[in-house]
């Protein structure tokens, strides 16, 4: 803390690693393929998300914390900072995956097993990719691989977006008839701190690409969000995973003004269902606008379930890209 700043693992509210009980194959000081390490996570029945999403299974951003932070465990366990010069910064950059199971508040104990897969180092650069799975007592809940590089500040600065991004242009048609309005605070939308989107500012159930729909919302940069503080020490940014569950809170609209306004449990992510998603940006206090936009291009009606790609903006560069992200209301 007083020489280098080095990358850190969010802080409470937002940690989801409670210890680590196996490491394998990890030299220290060494950066190559093949390490191992298990990690687990306490689900507490009172979790303070569970409230907050108002919905009886864990938050998608919680479980995908509660599978990468792990892997964040692992590459400063290699002391992967360390071996430059100057101070990196740890971000995702991407993965794809799948999920199993639903977590809930009596789910007990998850635990998650990462492998690094593959190191890489470029122009200051380290790019590390990693395979995970969480499990539960009763199988696995979530898998899939991601990557992640640490960067300079300066890097990070210079970060350009997603280069030609296909965001949707609406006709005319499509902006005449779309409505606007703000988030909705009712049983089935989140409560304040897990609430990510502000306003609705056009929606349109005809319109995208695919005629079948397109939303877009959004939230205004607060300094004092509580999640700045938390992720990351010395390194306040906007969680990634909060990005994602702002495309997901879009999704709960078009299911709730498709198939009734009335108290639902959703799956997010819908179960069995694979999805991806980039990164390559950040949002940082002194940012001003997020713009969330989904295209949807499935709809199930018998299972009640919507599949969309989209995209996340801050002030007009784009920096995230979701695909085939799934929504469906839950059997639970």
């Amino acid at each position: 803390d007083k020489d280098r700043i080095i990358a850190r693992l969010p802080g409470p509210p937002y940690q989801f690693l409670d210890r680590i009980i196996s490491i394998e194959d990890c030299e220290q000081w060494v950066l190559k393929p093949g390490g191992r390490i298990i990690a687990e996570y306490d689900v507490p029945a009172d979790a303070w998300y569970f409230q907050e999403n108002r919905q009886g299974s864990m938050p998608f951003s919680v479980l995908l914390e509660v599978a990468l932070q792990p892997c964040g465990w692992l590459a400063a366990y290699l002391g992967s900072a360390l071996t430059s010069e100057v101070d990196l910064s740890f971000r995702n950059l991407g993965g794809k995956a799948e999920q199993l199971l639903l977590v809930t508040p009596d789910t007990g104990t998850l635990t998650t097993h990462v492998t690094i897969t593959q190191v890489s180092t470029s122009g200051g650069m380290i790019i590390q990719n990693y395979d995970y799975e969480v499990r539960c007592r009763k199988g696995i809940v979530y898998k899939g691989d991601t990557y992640f590089g640490f960067f300079s500040k300066q890097s990070l600065a210079n970060q350009v977006g997603i280069r030609e991004a296909a965001l949707h242009q609406p006709t005319d048609e499509e902006m005449n008839r779309a409505n606007n309005f703000n988030y909705l605070d009712s049983e089935s939308y989140p409560a304040e701190q897990m609430r990510m989107v502000d306003t609705i500012t056009h929606y349109d159930p005809e319109g995208g690409p695919a005629g079948l729909g397109f939303i877009k919302g959004t939230a205004k940069v607060r300094p004092d969000a509580w999640f700045f503080k938390a992720h990351f020490y010395q390194d306040p940014v906007w969680p990634g995973s909060l990005g994602l569950e702002s495309f997901i809170q879009l999704l709960k609209v078009i299911i709730l003004e498709r198939w009734g306004n009335h108290l639902l449990e959703f799956e997010s992510m819908a179960l069995n269902q694979p999805h991806e998603w980039l990164y390559r940006g950040q949002i940082i206090p002194g940012d001003d606008t997020v713009t969330i936009e989904a295209m949807i291009k499935h709809i199930d009606n018998e299972r009640k379930m919507v599949t969309a790609d989209g995209f996340l903006s801050v002030d007009g560069r784009t920096i995230y890209q979701m695909t085939d992200f799934t929504l469906r209301i839950s059997t639970l």
